[in-house]
């Protein structure tokens, strides 16, 4: 072999030196820190967000859901920089809004390590719902709105969370409801959404929704929005869901509990797939589960307080896990009006791991008011 002159071998140490320069100075760009600018190594992960971030009907809620399980990739990973681009999305509905917040909220209590940037959405409605919803204080992310007056379909968003069944951090929340609703609309709202905290208190969190669950953010988040002269109000807990909770055995259950579930399943499966028929036995025979006196009337009491809501107007969508029931007074426009028993359901291929309970309800304060004030002339 012919040797190298000493020439030749000080290029070749040359380029050698230059081709490592440049692997580093690549490492460093890919591996910076996204959020400060510092270079650490720290790995850019990024996820591209759905057109339509909701959990409610199929096809959109396929693309939500693959997110959201992408997210738990991340529980464990350490030295991750998770960027969320927004980019293509262009609508964000309530329900799917506080189900993404409720996810991330739950990856970075579990992996405090991790750090987020964001993507802003070519919608500018859309960076201003994650803005008033609280999703770009959560990631410590900023974004300059210039004193824009946020949009009418964005200005009333309310948010609030929990971890006990008193929810003293939804009182500004639940005074608005008396400012837009009734006395008797107020009270049946306020008893609804307090059973559905209870119920994610004492049930929800008993189990892992997964094998790797860490199980550290046992919450439970609301959502209300005012909007087109209606209040919908959203809870969510990511729990095992309704129909894994009717399975649980414990020194309370009614000893001849699993054989009237697994009866009503039977006679409901025509009509309901198994996880709905389960959200429909909690409701109608959910409060014999239990020999407690103080449990099982949860879901009941929720339906039942729909039949006191604006004289019949207000719609109920409770989803869980693959499931769903629905009391449809105009919340699906394509679907037929329901009254409490015929509700109908949505199945769903993916599970949500969890409970989410949306209410529509007209607003009848203005109504209520005027009613008051002639019966008094």
């Amino acid at each position: 072999m012919k040797r190298l002159s000493l020439k030749q071998k000080v290029r070749n140490m040359r380029i050698q030196e230059i081709r490592m320069i440049q692997r580093i100075k690549k490492n460093k760009k890919n591996k910076k820190n996204c959020r400060t600018g510092e270079e650490q190594l720290r790995t850019i992960i990024t996820l591209p967000m759905p057109p339509f971030i909701t959990i409610f009907l199929n096809k959109n809620r396929t693309k939500s859901l693959k997110v959201t399980n992408k997210l738990r990739d991340y529980y464990f990973r350490k030295n991750i920089c998770m960027k969320l681009d927004f980019s293509e999305t262009k609508k964000m509905f309530t329900e799917g809004t506080l189900y993404l917040l409720a996810e991330l909220e739950t990856l970075k209590v579990t992996n405090p390590d991790i750090q987020f940037s964001l993507i802003p959405s070519k919608e500018i409605i859309v960076n201003q719902v994650l803005k008033q919803t609280g999703i770009l204080e959560l990631l410590g992310v900023s974004l300059n709105f210039e004193d824009m007056e946020f949009d009418e379909t964005v200005k009333y968003w309310k948010y609030s969370s929990g971890h006990k069944v008193e929810m003293d951090s939804a009182e500004d929340m639940l005074d608005d409801f008396d400012d837009l609703l009734s006395e008797s609309s107020s009270t049946s709202i306020f008893n609804s959404i307090t059973e559905a905290v209870t119920n994610c208190h004492h049930h929800a969190y008993l189990e892992k929704r997964f094998i790797n669950d860490p199980m550290k953010a046992k919450k439970w988040w609301i959502f209300s929005q005012e909007k087109d002269n209606k209040l919908s109000i959203c809870v969510c807990d990511l729990g095992i869901g309704i129909p894994k909770s009717l399975l649980r055995n414990s020194e309370n259950v009614a000893e001849d509990w699993f054989s009237s579930l697994k009866n009503f399943l039977k006679s409901h499966k025509e009509k309901y797939d198994r996880d709905s028929a389960s959200i429909k036995a909690a409701i109608e025979i959910g409060n014999t589960r239990t020999n407690l006196v103080n449990r099982g009337k949860g879901l009941n009491q929720i339906i039942n307080q729909i039949s006191t809501l604006c004289d019949h107007k207000a719609s109920i969508a409770i989803l869980s896990n693959k499931g769903s029931y629905i009391i449809n007074r105009g919340m699906i426009e394509d679907r037929p009006l329901t009254g409490i028993v015929d509700g109908f359901s949505l199945p769903y291929k993916q599970s949500i791991d969890g409970t989410v309970i949306l209410w529509e309800i007209p607003i009848d304060k203005q109504i209520s008011d005027n009613a008051s004030g002639a019966s008094h002339e």
